[in-house]
């Protein structure tokens, strides 16, 4: 055998071994990922109790605007009105989404 042959082999051997124990490292790991990902994916709040928590939530942020903006609540009305019903909706998917 020449060196050129030896070379390639000894280098096709270690590549063997790195992707093998790579290997080894991600059927370690994935079974512990998998279990995240399903819990993440498993039914949380329905939408119809992220709807009763998103109004409420939109409650008191906006009356929180409202009373700290300085012209009162009446002064505020009409932009209130139209920030709510998209805060709302908002919060309403997000909740849903994330818990």
């Amino acid at each position: 055998m020449d060196g050129h042959f030896k070379s390639k082999l000894g280098w096709t051997v270690a590549s063997l071994v790195v992707l093998g124990l790579i290997a080894i490292g991600i059927a370690w790991v994935v079974p512990d990922m998998m279990a995240g990902v399903s819990a993440a994916l498993e039914p949380g709040v329905s939408m119809k109790s992220a709807a009763k928590y998103a109004f409420v939530l939109t409650l008191v942020v906006l009356g929180f605007f409202a009373v700290v903006s300085g012209d009162g609540l009446l002064g505020e009305i009409q932009y209130i009105l139209p920030a709510f019903f998209t805060f709302f909706i908002f919060n309403w998917l997000l909740i849903a989404w994330v818990f």
